[in-house]
């Protein structure tokens, strides 16, 4: 089975918040794709369901802004072995105002100019 993935895939070490219908369950997103994220956390979920998310950006000013929620389908999920936190991929389904989209190109931006 080939690559499904339309973009790269980029580090991005960020706090989220998220759960199913509100964003009550801590963890980090770990690296973002043009379309989606995989995310680090104790609470994941089965491949099918829905979440929302929630965080600051503060890529452009270090500065925390208002909360940003998205809404994403958890595309796999794994149980890390020996611990008690696993990882999952979700597709974002409908972010409003293109944070997740924008924030990856502000950042595949910057790993071209180096």
């Amino acid at each position: 089975m080939g690559e499904k993935r339309t973009s790269r895939r980029i580090p991005y070490r960020k706090r989220i918040r998220l759960g199913k219908e509100n964003p009550t369950y801590m963890g980090y997103a770990v690296n973002i794709s043009g379309r989606g994220l995989e995310i680090e956390a104790r609470n994941i979920f089965p491949a099918g369901t829905r979440i929302v998310i929630s965080f600051q950006d503060d890529t452009d000013t270090g500065k925390n802004t208002e909360e940003i929620r998205v809404y994403a389908v958890v595309k796999w999920c794994t149980r890390l072995v020996g611990s008690l936190s696993g990882k999952m991929g979700v597709e974002i389904i409908d972010d409003p105002g293109e944070a997740v989209k924008n924030i990856y190109k502000e950042k595949i931006s910057k790993l071209i100019k180096e």
